[in-house]
């Protein structure tokens, strides 16, 4: 080796063009080198800051000594960002796992070149956190996690069972243990199908909870455990895997809450016999549910039609498509309320519409004549309205046609006529004969000598006003 002054040459020495990284203590300009450059530590030009230092501890391109004095640091952030630092070395990480704070203990058990011993010298640091982090390690031995099992802290312990290179003995005393050895071992994954239904027998709420999540839980243990009749657990076994029609049937049969109940409904499992046993249901909320939900039989459909209950007959009209056998039954029916709401929807069929208006009930009629996009028949149909305010309020509709016009220019009704006058769809020939009208009132307004309708009359047209009572 070239030597210089006694002492071997560094590496900024033998390549003079090259340079240096940084150093713990010092910074110094890099110039871009396509190959990477050994680390060497170099002289203190000025103290680094903490946010360099910081930096530095994320970087990969720091040398071991500069890490050990990071670490001597006792900052816990800088600590923490040299143990997720990838290129730390094994000394590194075993000076961390000895003299560290928690924090940085807990990163450095995550390390991707953690080692079976480095999971030892952090179990015997004693910090419950820590454990709980090497009980969760993949590499964690067997031996250590059976130390681990006989810690003083719960979540240790729990953490240890669902291990799953937990020894067999080890599992078995659990599987017989107390209540929180068994909801801890119930998560392990490494159970047997005998051991699952051992755990099952005589579940508590969380060991059933911890089975629902087991990945070897077949449809015969499930059905067990919706034997239980807990409300939590039946919330959560609503949205598992092995859950079917025949599992909501026998939630429904222990008489669970409406909560549970009105999950069931936006369950995607429920099918037709779901819904006909939940039509039944005592609580109005429910049946309104079953009245709204699409797979509902139209059989269902009508029995609701009868409820006593207004909400659930007025939540049939939720149904997102239309059953003839419910429209025929909704029109034909007493309910006048339940007519009046059908006359309003959106997207109501014009025959249904049709069919609505023999009905005699003035505001249905009303409710008819304001919906917008009305077709020729239902306009037809609603000029032969036996209700002299319809009639009126038609003539001054403006899809009114002037067919219709002339044929509401001749109703029996004189305001009807002098508004068909007003609306300027007559011919000149009905508007001549009704100069000769009985009605002095239509008279006027056919020669164009009437105020404005409606009767805004001012002190000159009280002669217009006793018009009015001289039919």
């Amino acid at each position: 080796m070239i030597k210089q002054r006694g002492k071997p040459m560094t590496h900024a020495q033998k390549n003079p063009t090259q340079t240096a990284r940084l150093g713990y203590d010092s910074y110094q300009p890099v110039r871009h080198q396509p190959a990477p450059l050994t680390p060497v530590w170099l002289p203190a030009a000025r103290p680094l800051s903490r946010e360099e230092r910081l930096q530095l501890a994320m970087s990969p391109l720091v040398d071991e000594a500069t890490w050990f004095k990071l670490v001597q640091s006792q900052d816990i952030e800088i600590q923490v960002a040299v143990a997720l630092n990838p290129k730390a070395t094994r000394h590194v990480l075993e000076l961390l796992a000895r003299t560290a704070h928690e924090e940085a203990q807990i990163a450095v058990a995550a390390h991707p070149q953690m080692t079976p011993s480095l999971l030892s010298v952090l179990a015997n640091t004693g910090r419950q956190r820590v454990q709980e982090a090497v009980a969760c390690h993949p590499l964690t031995p067997p031996a250590l996690l059976e130390s681990l099992v006989a810690s003083a802290h719960v979540s240790v312990r729990a953490a240890a069972l669902r291990h799953p290179k937990l020894a067999p003995e080890t599992i078995a005393e659990a599987l017989t243990g107390s209540a929180a050895a068994r909801e801890a071992v119930a998560r392990n994954p490494a159970l047997t199908r005998h051991q699952l239904a051992q755990l099952a027998q005589a579940a508590t709420p969380g060991v059933a909870a911890a089975l629902l999540r087991h990945p070897k839980l077949d449809a015969p243990l499930f059905t067990q455990l919706l034997g239980l009749g807990d409300q939590a657990l039946w919330q959560a076994a609503l949205r598992h895997r092995l859950m079917t029609s025949d599992g909501l049937l026998a939630i429904l049969e222990r008489r669970p809450g409406p909560t549970i109940k009105a999950a069931i409904l936006q369950s995607p499992r429920v099918d037709r016999k779901v819904l006909t046993h939940l039509a039944l249901d005592p609580d109005a909320k429910i049946r309104a549910g079953v009245a709204r939900h699409p797979d509902t039989p139209v059989s269902v459909l009508l029995t609701l039609l009868e409820d006593v209950r207004e909400d659930v007959r007025l939540a049939l009209l939720s149904q997102p498509r239309w059953h003839a056998p419910l429209l025929d039954a909704i029109v034909t029916g007493p309910d006048h309320d339940l007519k009046l709401a059908l006359a309003c929807h959106p997207h109501l069929p014009e025959e249904v519409l049709n069919a609505l208006l023999d009905t005699r009930h003035v505001t249905l009629h009303a409710a008819i004549l304001r919906r917008p996009r009305l077709g020729p028949r239902v306009l037809t149909k609603l000029a032969h309205s036996p209700f002299a305010s319809v009639r009126l309020e038609l003539v001054q509709h403006p899809a009114l046609n002037p067919a219709l016009a002339e044929e509401l220019a001749c109703d029996r009704s004189w305001p009807v006529r002098d508004m068909a006058l007003r609306s300027g769809k007559l011919r000149e020939s009905t508007r001549q004969r009704l100069t000769h009208d009985p009605v002095k009132w239509v008279r006027l307004t056919a020669a164009g000598q009437a105020p404005t309708w409606p009767w805004e009359f001012t002190q000159r047209d009280r002669d217009f006003a006793a018009a009015l009572k001289a039919r």
